[in-house]
């Protein structure tokens, strides 16, 4: 199997958030996590008018550097005390909600004669990273004196661990938060950072508060689409990405396994309905390669039915045009399933880049 990434309309999708955005000055954050830092895709993005790259993993950005890629990046994941020199060396910036692991950035930055850039996150309902909002103006005070830590902003996540959607409420909650601390520290912010492409509905609708001037958008780019709240993109393209595998088996068999049943080979008891003798065509894909139930068959009528650890098993009775055994049939991936193909050094790329 393969996934095709064609960098032109990732490109043009950029073009199309930025534009969405520019209106209510919010810069955008090329977040390039979802394709392992893999340059073609990041030139696409800052060609599309991203500001700066964010990437959740220092080798991915390592990666990037290494292609000659110079452009600012925003370190995702809260850093790693034991990498703060490989941050300072390859990033300006990164969100942190610990004040002990910026007083190690702050050390690291000093011996390199650097300033790095901090965005405080504050928790706002996801459980996921950042200080709860009653400590965000202690967490603030204490980094903000920090030698080489310039304080940027502040910043939250949601949608990640609890599912818990970008709103109006907790949004003003962190503009709340984030000039309670100005106000009590006599500063300024210079961003406030409110999230991915789960917040571009919001902004669609004209209901994200206005303060909020930085999203770091990865989904909406590579897909176009914002699966959370269905809300309609003005991206040109949902189809940058294609996976591509081949039909190496094509069988009538009945649609009930035969005999004594157990858990399968992810550790599932797998569930069938009794649909007498179908047509399946089995692929040369698998959960080795990416996340089966990620895919979305482009072959009208194909069912998927399970796969294992290298085969995928299709109910092709009704796939219009007929399948044929030794024909590639195409996919459409979730972001999550575009992600491990991605980072599948066993997986083959087959990437176009941006149209000169």
């Amino acid at each position: 199997m393969r996934i095709e990434v064609d960098c032109e309309r990732i490109r043009r999708n950029a073009e199309a958030i930025l534009e969405m955005c520019a209106p209510h000055s919010i810069e955008v954050v090329g977040v390039t996590k979802g394709c392992w830092g893999h340059p073609e895709v990041a030139r696409a993005m800052l060609a599309g008018g991203a500001s700066k790259l964010g990437d959740s993993r220092l080798k991915n950005v390592q990666r990037m550097r290494d292609a000659g890629i110079d452009a600012p990046v925003l370190l995702l994941r809260l850093p790693e005390q034991s990498k703060a020199d490989e941050v300072l060396s390859l990033t300006q910036m990164s969100l942190n909600s610990e004040v002990e692991t910026v007083r190690v950035l702050s050390r690291a930055a000093v011996k390199r004669g650097l300033a790095h850039q901090v965005i405080l996150m504050v928790e706002v309902g996801d459980r996921r990273e950042g200080v709860m909002p009653e400590q965000a103006l202690d967490t603030a005070r204490a980094m903000l004196g920090l030698p080489g830590i310039d304080l940027v902003g502040i910043g939250a996540n949601t949608s990640c661990i609890g599912g818990v959607l970008p709103t109006k409420k907790n949004m003003q909650l962190l503009v709340d938060v984030a000039e309670s601390v100005e106000s009590a520290l006599g500063i300024k912010f210079r961003i406030v950072s409110g999230g991915h492409s789960g917040n571009l509905n919001l902004v669609g609708r004209d209901e994200h508060p206005s303060r909020i001037n930085q999203l770091r958008i990865g989904e909406a780019i590579l897909r176009g689409e914002e699966v959370r709240s269905h809300y309609p993109l003005p991206c040109p393209y949902q189809n940058a990405f294609k996976v591509k595998a081949e039909v190496i088996e094509l069988k009538t068999k009945p649609s009930l396994p035969e005999g004594p049943t157990a858990i399968d080979t992810l550790g599932r008891r797998p569930h069938f309905e009794d649909r007498g003798l179908r047509l399946r065509a089995i692929l040369a894909i698998g959960w080795q390669d990416l996340r089966i139930d990620g895919l979305t068959p482009e072959r009208p009528g194909a069912i998927l039915v399970g796969a294992s650890s290298d085969h995928m098993v299709l109910d092709v009775t009704e796939a219009d045009p007929p399948v044929h055994l030794g024909e590639e049939l195409e996919f459409a991936p979730s972001y999550a399933a575009l992600t491990a193909a991605m980072a599948n050094m066993g997986v083959t790329k087959v990437v176009k880049p941006i149209a000169p």
